[in-house]
């Protein structure tokens, strides 16, 4: 007899055994078992995830904490430095124009324009800008009115008189408005 002659069909003691149903039982725990390790990686990936976006915003709060802490122990710094500026500027428009026939008042004026340069370089090189804001509106969140200029007319009313001094501003942070002089409209008297 060969060893093919009985591959139809199968011994009885297979058909018979009783290890089929602990063996589907094992399976059918050992599948439950490997549902519950899948879960429970499922649920760590999500606290991982979530783990990683607080650390992620706390992150970003210590920046912003950090550059602002920078900001406010600078701020005194630069407040000094642009009204350094200022004040180098108001000397320059007091000194008369300058002549032909005045060299030293030329040379003065000179010095005193390259300081106020390099002051502005200073205050670049540290993130800070001088501006100007766009338009004739006057703009209380970026400009201040340090003076006004009465009009008769309506449509000039809160509008740009004269630009004094430029504002400074490190990216979004206002250091100094620009200060203005605004218009007021008033209405003349009635006789």
């Amino acid at each position: 007899m060969s060893h093919f002659e009985d591959i139809d069909e199968p011994p009885p003691e297979v058909e018979d055994s009783p290890r089929v149903d602990p063996i589907e039982a094992m399976g059918d725990r050992l599948s439950r078992r490997l549902d519950a390790i899948q879960s429970l990686l499922e649920r760590d990936a999500r606290a991982e995830a979530n783990r990683e976006r607080i650390v992620d915003r706390l992150h970003a709060e210590l920046q912003e904490y950090k550059d602002d802490l920078l900001l406010r122990v600078q701020r005194p710094i630069f407040a000094d430095l642009i009204q350094l500026h200022d004040d180098i500027g108001k000397m320059i428009e007091a000194r008369p124009d300058v002549e032909a026939s005045d060299d030293r008042s030329a040379a003065i004026r000179g010095i005193l324009d390259s300081i106020r340069v390099a002051i502005e370089d200073i205050l670049y090189r540290q993130g800070v800008e001088p501006f100007e804001s766009e338009g004739q509106t006057f703009d209380p969140r970026r400009q201040r009115a340090v003076s006004t200029v009465s009009t008769d007319d309506p449509e000039k009313h809160r509008t740009i008189a004269a630009r004094l001094r430029r504002g400074f501003a490190a990216g979004e942070k206002l250091i100094r408005p620009e200060l203005v002089s605004v218009h007021t409209h008033r209405p003349p008297p009635d006789r």
